[in-house]
């Protein structure tokens, strides 16, 4: 089976854990759907190219550094954080103006003035503006209420006619219609250039030392705009986590024929859990941390993802995720099954593709 065998060194990495937000985690090698994405970022890819891979690798520490966070809400707080005014409201990035700060964590109002820091008091006045503008149109929106409230008397009147009835829900109708649009155009868009941005110390871990050997099988034509991209491969993980390639080679992987001792390998595996089931007697693992599963850590490691509509017209990631133990492997006996040998001059690698 043709193979590309990836050797590469990372000075430092943050391969996040999606469910972590105050304290940002990271996994021990960078999982498959962080490879996946670098390769196709690399090649050009606009669509998913189907391919299997295996990732093995050591680091040297671990740290935590903390840095600033800027989050956007998704709603607007009167009374606590920054108010900004967006330049773009379809966008979320940097380009905001800052309107007041509270001085407090709560109890304040931007639309009242209490204890704030004003800092664009023209932004201010506009924003204070459409906030009476709403109370006015809710205020107007009630008769849509009397007039329904109305067209169910009338209903239940049986001296009133069906055309009558009929012509009446088509007043109310028109009405509310005209209330609507006149809301979005004078409140609802004006309104969501406003944000609220919370400032706040948040943590992140970072990975030093890296050392990274991947496997990757795919059709001969991806393999060959991976093998020709390669230099584009300019990092894993962050945009910020750079890789240095050691070695980009095609290599033939071969199935496990032999007894393989890995005395002296201190490279961890992501094992899919489907390896392990299957030739349990056969082999050794062994695991730098306490607990876990069959002596090693269990994750559900992203690989591929659909993507799913969902309300308002948004859509979301699902990831195909696969069930894998993360370990050293000690010892290998032959005709161990699904499981592959890479056997190169810097010696054998267990090729463990998902």
């Amino acid at each position: 089976m043709k193979a590309i065998r990836l050797h590469i060194k990372q000075n430092s990495a943050n391969y996040k854990k999606e469910e972590t937000v105050d304290n940002r985690m990271t996994f021990p090698l960078p999982p498959y759907s962080t490879v996946i994405g670098a390769l196709h970022k690399a090649c050009g890819y606009t669509s998913y190219h189907p391919m299997q891979v295996s990732v093995q690798g050591k680091y040297g520490s671990l740290k935590t550094k903390m840095y600033k966070d800027d989050c956007f809400l998704n709603r607007v707080e009167d009374d606590r954080n920054i108010l900004v005014k967006m330049k773009n409201p379809d966008m979320l990035s940097s380009a905001y103006q800052v309107v007041a700060t509270a001085q407090n964590t709560q109890g304040n109002s931007f639309e009242k003035g209490i204890t704030i820091n004003v800092i664009n008091e023209k932004l201010l006045e506009e924003y204070r503006f459409l906030k009476r503008t709403k109370r006015r149109i809710d205020k107007h929106k009630k008769i849509i209420n009397k007039m329904k409230t109305r067209l169910k008397e009338m209903k239940a009147d049986e001296n009133i006619s069906a055309e009558e009835v009929k012509e009446f829900d088509k007043r109310i109708k028109h009405i509310k219609a005209v209330y609507d649009e006149y809301e979005k155009v004078k409140y609802t868009v004006p309104y969501s250039h406003f944000r609220t941005l919370a400032k706040g110390p948040k943590y992140y871990e970072i990975l030093c030392d890296i050392e990274l050997v991947i496997h990757i099988v795919t059709d001969d034509n991806t393999m060959n705009d991976i093998m020709d991209n390669i230099g584009n491969l300019t990092a894993i993980g962050r945009g910020e986590d750079f890789v240095e390639v050691l070695e980009c080679a095609q290599t033939e992987l071969t199935e496990v024929d032999e007894d393989v001792d890995y005395e002296k390998n201190d490279f961890d595996v992501y094992m899919p859990v489907e390896y392990y089931e299957e030739n349990q007697s056969d082999m050794d693992i062994i695991s730098k941390t306490d607990g876990g599963y069959a002596g090693g850590t269990k994750y559900f490691m992203p690989k591929d993802y659909v993507v799913e509509q969902i309300k308002g017209g948004m859509r979301k990631r699902v990831f195909n995720r696969v069930p894998v133990i993360f370990c050293q492997i000690n010892y290998l006996d032959s005709g161990c099954k699904g499981i592959m040998l890479d056997k190169s001059e810097n010696g054998i690698y267990t090729v463990l593709l998902a």
